[in-house]
């Protein structure tokens, strides 16, 4: 898995499996296949695609839309 910190201005869309800790101002989307483990703060809404694995350690400011992903909660 790839680790990413970064401060993203927009929307991001993530497309291939890893960890990123930083701020996205935007949206963020997870696409089908990709496990990600999501650290930081979103300004926007997560979407998390079907078949997708999303391990959530950060602070959302909208609406977590899950389309048949899994989502896991920190630990």
């Amino acid at each position: 898995m790839s680790q990413l910190y970064s401060m993203i201005r927009g929307n991001h869309i993530f497309s291939k499996s890893g960890t990123f800790e930083g701020m996205i101002a935007k949206d963020a989307v997870i696409e089908e296949g990709v496990e990600l483990t999501l650290k930081g703060m979103v300004g926007g809404n997560v979407v998390v695609k079907p078949g997708a694995a999303l391990y959530l350690k950060a602070m959302v400011g909208g609406c977590i839309h899950n389309q048949g992903g899994r989502l896991h909660p920190a630990t």
